[in-house]
Parts: C-alpha cells; structure tokens; sequence
C-alpha cells in the first residue's frame, strides 16, 4: 500500500510543481502573457506534439482510431445525461460544454504520460485531439450561438493529424530534420500548458459556491461513473483503459472560460466549476489513479 502511494505521488508531483510555478508567478512575477502562450501552444506546438506521436508512435493505427471513437462517445454520453439533468433543474443546458470537457491537455496529458510512458502519451494525444476539434467546433458554436465551420477546418490540430495519419498510413519515415523539429516544439507543450494551468487557476475565484459544490460533485460522480461504465463496455484494458478513464475524470478545462470570455458571455460558474473541480482532483485523482495501477 505503501509502495503504491509512493507510486501515485511520484506521478503527480511533477504535475504540481509546474502548475505551482504557475500559481507563484500569478503573484510574484510580471504579467503572464496567458493569450500568447495559449496561441502558441494550441496553433503551433501542439500539432507538432500531434504529428509527431501519430507519425512514430508504435500503437496500430486502428487501436488510435478505436481511443478516438471512445472519446466520442465519451462525449455524447456526459452532453445527453448533463442536458437531461440541466433541464430538469432548470439551468442553462449550455453548460453541458463545461461538463463534458476537461483538462485533457494541462493536466490529463502529463499524468498519461509520467503513469504510463509514452505508449500512454499516444492514447492521451488522440483523446486530446478528438476533444479539441469538438470543443472548437461544436462547443465553440454553442457558446458563440453560431457556427464557424471553416476556423474548423483550418484548425492546425486538425492538419496535423491529417498529415501524421497519412505518414503513418503510407509508410512513409520522417525525415530526421522534421522529426527533430516536431519533437522539440511539441516538448514545449507540456510544461508550458501545466505552468499555464496555475497562472489561470491562481486568478479565478469560486462564487456561489454552494452551487459550484453541488454541480462539481455532480460533474465528477458523472465522468467517474461514465468513465469505468464505458471502458469495460467497450473492453479496454491495460494503457488505453487506464488512459480513457483518466482523460474523461480531469477536472474542467480552463479553454472552457477563454471560449466565454472571447464570445462575451459570463464566465462566473464555469470558472467557479474550473476551480472547485481542480481543488476537489488533489482528492480524487489519486485514487482513480491508484485504483487504476493496482489492476
């Protein structure tokens, strides 16, 4: 028991000490360009991270593809159940896009990576990706009140799993100069994105906060629940089991917030949901985790 704790605490440490870089610098350190950094991240060094791992990675392609056809239905499950439970208690269903979308890439990515390698690291790529094109694609048109199909398909993400599935599919070996550029900016993802995550986490403030208790609890009991169901429905095991689970349980993702502020909306209970579910994983987290390294 003692070894497994020591285990689960290895993993997530680093984790924590970046985003408590994040949180320090919020208070001692000059303005975080958070806007910039997240350009960066999203448009350049995450598709070359995406590229990258679909272009070397070692998994089938078809088990990639499976990962990405779970995510989906990841996805409709926790949007229909959260916009039946939203309609019922009266609420806005619009925030079934915060319920549905966590912290895949800050949080879910490094944790994938340090818990189970870089195997692991390929899974979590794919349920990023099929996460973020429906995040800025549907839930970006729930949030604006409008689509914008084209920003979809000019999406760098998407370009680059296009072009990684192609290398992949075709056979086709990276030359070493691009195999070496993709590789140092997509390692600039993870350490950025986590610093990022505490400078962001470090100026929300949680109001209302025995509504944000009550539907972040609600939000976790729902991916837990979604996340085990689905997993030994479909029949996953070992790495990609332990991925799906962990990337459908993280907490909120703070893209759900810039998304409101960019379309001028009140970002107030989905930033209150980002903080509370944050605070409530230093709990939860380790557990999924430690039940997850025990089978």
């Amino acid at each position: 028991m003692i070894t497994l704790a020591i285990e689960v605490l290895s993993i997530l440490a680093p984790s924590a000490f970046l985003a408590l870089i994040g949180v320090v610098w919020y208070y001692r350190g000059p303005e975080f360009p958070i806007k910039f950094v997240t350009t960066l991240v999203v448009d350049v060094g995450m598709p070359a991270l995406m590229f990258y791992t679909l272009a070397t990675s070692q998994i089938e392609i078809l088990e990639l593809g499976r990962m990405a056809f779970a995510t989906l239905l990841v996805h409709i499950i926790i949007v229909l159940l959260a916009i039946f439970v939203f309609k019922i208690a009266g609420k806005d269903w619009r925030l079934c896009v915060a319920m549905c979308v966590g912290n895949t890439g800050n949080l879910g990515l490094p944790i994938c990576l340090l818990a189970f390698g870089e195997e692991g690291l390929a899974y979590a790529m794919v349920y990023f990706a099929v996460q973020v094109l429906l995040l800025f694609s549907l839930g970006d048109a729930v949030y604006a009140g409008r689509a914008n199909i084209a920003r979809t398909l000019r999406s760098p993400v998407l370009i680059s799993i296009v072009v990684g599935v192609v290398f992949r599919l075709t056979g086709f070996e990276l030359p070493e100069a691009v195999a070496d550029t993709t590789r140092l900016l997509g390692q600039l993802v993870i350490p950025i994105m986590l610093i990022t995550l505490g400078v962001s986490l470090a100026g929300m403030q949680a109001k209302h906060l025995p509504s944000a208790l009550l539907w972040s609890s609600f939000r976790i009991i729902l991916t837990i629940s979604v996340a085990f169901l689905l997993a030994d429905f479909l029949g996953f095991t070992g790495i990609a089991r332990g991925v799906l689970i962990i990337e459908t349980v993280v907490p909120v993702a703070v893209f759900n917030f810039l998304l409101l502020v960019r379309h001028d909306r009140d970002p107030t209970e989905v930033s209150s949901l980002i903080l509370v579910t944050h605070l409530a994983a230093i709990i939860y987290l380790p557990i999924v985790l430690a039940l997850l390294l025990r089978q």
